[in-house]
């Protein structure tokens, strides 16, 4: 039962759970099968719902993911933002493919939240760009990732205007902590404030600064002081 080390009074900012997919599957039919392994799981889950994926069928992978899926709901009680991670591992020359376990990352802070998300996102571009490094049309490679990310860039600019017309968001940090989660791992912090710079600059959303002028104006990312004015359409 996780429910002490969840509320304990100095309880931890983070907490991080390595899951092996083909050990953890293994468990979990092991304890489906005994009254003793099942009331644990219960209790690790804080809710009996598991018992609902065994009798779904198609292997253990939906069992894995159903059961995933309610550890994090039952974390969500208790932090922030909850995440599972997966992690692509390079298995030979131009072949990437996901790694057989899972990272469930659990964050009360904003500021971890985002360091994570940027740890994860700068180590699947250096491994993309790793993995078709010294091959025959390496530079072809490199365009299609750079293709690829500039579409990343398109839709994570789409977000941002959808989302703050729709809403009215008037706090910049506020939009893009919004967003980490859809996007979580595939674009850094500074992608996304070079977003805002860009359609503060095409006029897209106005920016009432708190303070004066300070440098390079078009490079300037509005803080929790600033108010963004979005035009409507």
């Amino acid at each position: 039962d996780l429910l002490p080390l969840y509320q304990r009074k100095t309880a931890p900012t983070e907490l991080c759970f390595l899951v092996p997919h083909q050990q953890a599957e293994m468990r979990l039919l092991s304890s489906s099968r005994n009254p003793v392994g099942a009331a644990a799981l219960t209790t690790l889950l804080r809710t009996d719902r598991w018992k609902a994926f065994l009798s779904e069928g198609g292997g253990t992978t939906p069992l894995l993911d159903g059961v995933l899926d309610l550890f994090m709901a039952s974390m969500q009680q208790h932090f922030l933002w909850v995440q599972r991670i997966a992690f692509p591992l390079q298995v030979r020359p131009a072949v990437i493919e996901t790694a057989p376990y899972s990272l469930i990352f659990a964050t009360r802070s904003k500021d971890s939240l985002a360091s994570m998300n940027d740890a994860v996102c700068l180590y699947r571009r250096r491994l993309s760009l790793q993995s078709h490094r010294g091959l025959l049309g390496e530079e072809w490679f490199v365009a299609q990732q750079q293709e690829r990310f500039a579409e990343e860039l398109q839709q994570l600019r789409q977000h941002i205007l959808r989302q703050g017309r729709a809403q009215r968001i008037r706090r910049w940090p506020d939009l893009r902590q919004q967003l980490f989660p859809t996007y979580f791992g595939q674009c850094t912090l500074r992608d996304y404030d070079e977003v805002i710079c860009s359609l503060i600059e095409q006029g897209e959303v106005r920016c009432e600064w708190r303070r004066g002028p300070a440098g390079d104006e078009s490079q300037r990312v509005p803080g929790n002081e600033d108010m963004l004015l979005w035009k409507m359409v």
